[in-house]
């Protein structure tokens, strides 16, 4: 095939030879991989999970849209990573087949992960982080600064990478400044740490902070004294029909392309959005040869308001003088400049060939084959949300709570800068050399007082809202966008806004139930697209805070090789226990449209919606109370393992009790996975369950011996469990290790969704005529002659029974009778990679290790197996723990190769229950009427909890033993 050269207009020693998709490209050294390939005039070189094509769209990283595969590395970011020669780039495939030997391992599994200490860590390269960082090392502290870009300098300070570059910016004075901002850091002895991504934070009960990176030599861990946090902010354009084509992109990623490798993207680009980018973009493109069709704008004309123009010109008239000359200038070239309009729609075969935008003068469509979406800006604050730092809503952006100089709620951490708030890099220098003086005070530097930087902040912070005075979208124009109901809203996972609303409308009320049931923010940019439009379709009411209506931030915040944080930990038997956190129910303004009620189920988890479908099942008059929303605690934090044997720290040695508990609630656990399938026919419901069949693997005679024991005991209790050798096993699974010598094999062991199917039991529930009241926490709890009434925190209601299915929490709803539930909180993480193609069937765990491992109906593989998760000091929600992720993840890829070509995009943590290995059922003998629906097997046993204890309430046989279940077993141990 005939090489595709990009337009090179350097010396031959710049030319690098590249092969994508089997075709030659010629390129320029120092472009990045997305940047050659639109010099050569192609948008689309990757693909979305449903293997539509894809291009670059954020150009920095964010969006993970421009994946490629390079030289077998799956799942490479195509605007940053820089070509080399030879390098061959390959379009992905959604579901890639991981046991093929021409993908390659990711990363090398390390022994340990590196830890560095510094006085002042700074993470960002753009004009906050080195004015920080110059400041600070100049007072003299030591100062190391991590970037994500192969070269500093940030959006702003864009720094031409190759010769092409070089040469059109030799004259341009912003990126001249910047080189010289780059030059005195370095100089200032500032440890400069590039192409590193931080992807994860840790606030410890000690004060310490770590912070966790991935670089090219592999992970590390930061133990500053102090950090500065100015990771910018990105371009969060409203979702249109069409937005997620091949050729459309941000404006920023344009510049990019413009500004760092030479590259115009596009022939006939229309520019749209908000904001002075815009024009600043299209100058510098209309400069460099390119043909601007259109500039679309939200605001209104500057001429149209003069009030407000009059006020930018008095508050700087060099720069207000300079952006009137930008918007002459377009006008002299022939762009017109559609005001107070915005684009409705983008068409085409396979890329962009139309653009409909709406305005005051109608409809119009413009010829394109591509579009620049600008404006918008949103503070790239997901680091500070996870560290803790305090958050408020400011003209409806979530921004962190921080002085002058960037100080937040954490004194030790500064947040500076477009991550702060959005505000342009004069701003940014000017509060970024404050955060970086202030620090060096609490350091113990003697550092004076810099009054004329505290004046320039303040004159550009009066610039910057005169500037956006002018640049206000009109409501009109903010109305078009986001009415089509095909268009894509969650870029990662391809959800529609249709498929929103119509959750939205029968289930889901509130985002993160929406989440849980759409996938929309499950993806591997964690909702940073899709987020406020999901909220907005949610209809959910934002507070001032970050409390409601907000996906929370996940590590890791970037993709991460699973093997590069893969460091083998010690075994431990059981689970480790955790206090409960401290926190008030979710406020609701809405009062209790409940006064009496036969039967009341406080928590709205798998357990009380199963007790609650089967009692209304039966007539009885039953209502359910969840202090949050239903699903939202430890049954929608489930890993969805259907686990019909033992455990292996449910048995022998290292179990609770010798493991007796749990082997007497094996038939249970069989039991109720039959349940679960009935339900499922039943309801017509696709749960996406799966009996695979499950597989305990062995890679010693020991092992062995302790799975013939364990084998036993199941067999004896009715399980339908087998040893299995090494040859049957390697039939059975071939992509597990071959080290391992056999396993235990139970066929009735499998997985399901969690988030769809306690969906289902709900919605079965209010069918059968339960009711449930979410955001409703029960406060007290007083016995009556009729039975209960019980004060919570919408209003009071009398019940003549209760059932206790709070979970972890179930010691308080019985503390609050005097009563003592013997249930602990045990906080559990799982680990989530990318999607591959089907590569084990059976749900996976080891003979001696931690894990459970199973691969979802979407090719997610799901990591888990009991791994403790930690409490935020801050905001009290489970956390994944740095150590539990990094041994979980040793396991997995030690059992499963494969998984080191694989991406880790998200870890939860859910507070699991403690017990004794077995559940706490029926009617407690010290308070007749208050029974007790507690398992720690929670999600497999949901549905024949339920379906007992509704039996037990309504007075019927159950046909069962269920003496070892009462709560009187625990009578020795308080005596």
């Amino acid at each position: 095939m005939p090489a595709v050269s990009a337009p090179i207009q350097s010396q031959p020693d710049q030319r690098v030879d590249i092969v994508v998709d089997g075709v030659a490209v010629a390129a320029e050294r120092g472009m990045t991989i997305a940047a050659a390939i639109e010099a050569g005039g192609r948008h689309d070189f990757s693909r979305g999970l449903k293997d539509e094509p894809r291009g670059i769209f954020c150009g920095m990283g964010v969006c993970q849209d421009c994946l490629v595969t390079v030289d077998g590395r799956l799942s490479q970011r195509a605007c940053m990573t820089t070509v080399r020669p030879g390098m061959t780039i390959e379009r992905p495939g959604s579901r890639p087949v991981i046991v093929d030997d021409a993908i390659s391992d990711l990363a090398a599994v390390p022994g340990a992960i590196e830890t560095v200490q510094t006085d002042l860590l700074v993470i960002g390269a753009g004009p906050a982080g080195l004015s920080a960082a110059e400041a600070a090392a100049l007072a003299g502290a030591r100062v190391t600064v991590v970037d994500e870009r192969s070269a500093a300098g940030g959006q702003y300070f864009k720094q031409p990478l190759t010769a092409l570059a070089a040469q059109r910016l030799g004259a341009d004075e912003q990126a001249r400044s910047g080189a010289n901002l780059v030059d005195r850091v370095r100089r200032a002895g500032v440890t400069m740490v590039a192409g590193t991504t931080v992807w994860g934070a840790e606030s410890r009960a000690d004060g310490t902070t770590v912070v966790s990176c991935y670089g090219p030599a592999g992970a590390s861990y930061y133990m500053p004294k102090t950090i500065v946090i100015a990771t910018g902010a990105h371009e969060r354009p409203p979702a249109v029909a069409g937005w997620t084509r091949p050729g459309v992109m941000t404006a920023g990623a344009a510049q990019t392309l413009l500004r760092s490798y030479g590259t115009v993207a596009g022939k006939r680009i229309v520019i749209a959005g908000n904001g002075p980018l815009n024009i600043q973009v299209a100058i510098e493109t209309i400069k460099a040869g390119g043909h601007v069709v259109a500039l679309v704008e939200k605001a209104q004309a500057p001429w149209k308001q003069p009030a407000a123009a009059l006020q930018l010109l008095a508050a700087d008239k060099m720069l207000a003088a300079n952006g009137m000359r930008q918007v002459i200038a377009l006008r002299a070239a022939g762009v017109p400049i559609h005001w107070e309009s915005a684009v409705t729609s983008i068409d085409g075969q396979a890329g962009v060939e139309t653009v409909a935008i709406k305005g005051p003068s109608g409809a119009l469509t413009l010829q394109a084959d591509t579009v620049l979406i600008g404006g918008d800006f949103a503070p790239s604050n997901e680091l500070s949300r996870l560290l803790g730092c305090g958050h408020e809503l400011v003209d409806g952006r979530l921004s962190a709570i921080c002085k002058a100089d960037g100080e937040t709620t954490l004194p030790h951490v500064h947040v500076v800068g477009e991550a702060a708030r959005f505000g342009g890099a004069h701003i940014a220098m000017a509060a970024g050399r404050l955060a970086g003086l202030a620090v060096a005070r609490k350091l113990g530097r003697s550092v004076p007082r810099d009054d004329k930087t505290e004046r320039r902040l303040e004159r550009h912070r009066a610039f910057q809202k005169a500037l956006w005075a002018v640049f206000a979208a009109r409501p009109s124009a903010n109305a078009i966008a986001g009415q089509d109901d095909n268009a894509i809203i969650c870029r990662c996972e391809g959800v529609t806004a249709k498929t929103l609303k119509a959750l939205a409308t029968d289930s889901a009320d509130d985002i993160a139930t929406l989440k849980r049931l759409s996938r929309a923010g499950m993806g591997r940019c964690q909702g940073r697209y899709c987020g406020d439009a999901v909220a907005a379709i949610a209809g959910v009411r934002r507070d001032k805070s970050e409390r409601r209506g907000f996906l929370a931030p996940q590590m890791p915040l970037r993709p991460v090789p699973l093997a590069a944080l893969a460091v083998e930990k010690p075994e431990w038997g059981g689970h480790k226990r955790a206090l409960l956190p401290e926190k008030p129910p979710l406020e609701s303004s809405e009062p209790l449209l409940l006064q009496r009620v036969s039967t009341l189920v406080i928590g709205a988890g798998i357990a009380g919606l199963s007790t609650a479908l089967f009692l209304a099942r039966a007539g009885e008059d039953v209502a359910v109370l969840e202090r949050s929303f239903p699903n939202s605690l430890a049954s929608g934090g489930n890993a969805g393992s259907l686990h019909a044997q033992l455990l292996s720290f449910d048995h022998g040695a290292r179990a609770e009790g010798g493991g007796g508990a749990a082997a007497q609630t094996l038939p249970l656990q069989r039991d109720s996975i039959t349940l679960w399938g009935e339900l499922q026919r039943e309801l017509g419901r696709d749960f996406e369950m799966k009996v695979t069949g499950g597989l305990m693997v062995a890679e010693t005679d020991a092992h062995m011996r302790f799975l013939r024991e364990k084998v036993s005991v199941e067999q004896k209790a009715g399980i339908d469990c087998s040893l299995i050798g090494r040859d049957e096993l390697r039939q059975m699974e071939p992509a597990l290790s071959p080290q391992f010598v056999g396993a235990a094999f139970c066929s009735q062991e499998g997985k399901i969704n969690p988030l769809v199917a306690t969906q289902g039991i709900l919605d079965a529930a209010k069918a059968a005529g339960a009711r449930v009241f979410d955001q409703c926490g029960v406060m007290a709890i007083t016995v009556v002659a009729e039975g209960f009434e019980v004060v919570t925190s919408r209003g009071t209601v009398h019940a003549r029974r209760i059932v206790n299915a709070a979970g972890a929490f179930s010691s308080r709803v019985g503390g609050l009778l005097g009563l003592d539930v013997p249930v602990f909180g045990a906080p559990l993480q799982m680990v989530v990679t990318e999607a591959a193609a089907p590569t084990i069937s059976c749900l996976v765990a080891h003979a001696d290790r931690h894990l459970t491992l199973k691969q979802a109906a979407n090719g997610n593989f799901i990591i888990g197996g009991g791994w403790t998760a930690g409490l935020d000091p801050i905001h009290q929600h489970p956390r994944p723990l740095l150590s539990s992720i990094e041994g979980n993840l040793w396991v997995a890829q030690h059992v499963v190769p494969a998984l080191r070509k694989l991406h880790v995009i998200r870890s939860w943590a859910a507070m699991n229950i403690n017990i004794d290995g077995a559940p706490i059922l029926g009617e407690d003998p010290r308070q007749p009427g208050f029974f007790n629906a507690v398992t720690s097997n929670g999600y497999t046993l949901g549905p024949l909890v339920g379906q007992l204890t509704a039996q037990l309430v309504l007075g019927r046989e159950t046909g069962r033993a269920l003496n070892p279940f009462s709560i009187s077993r625990f009578e020795k141990g308080r005596a």
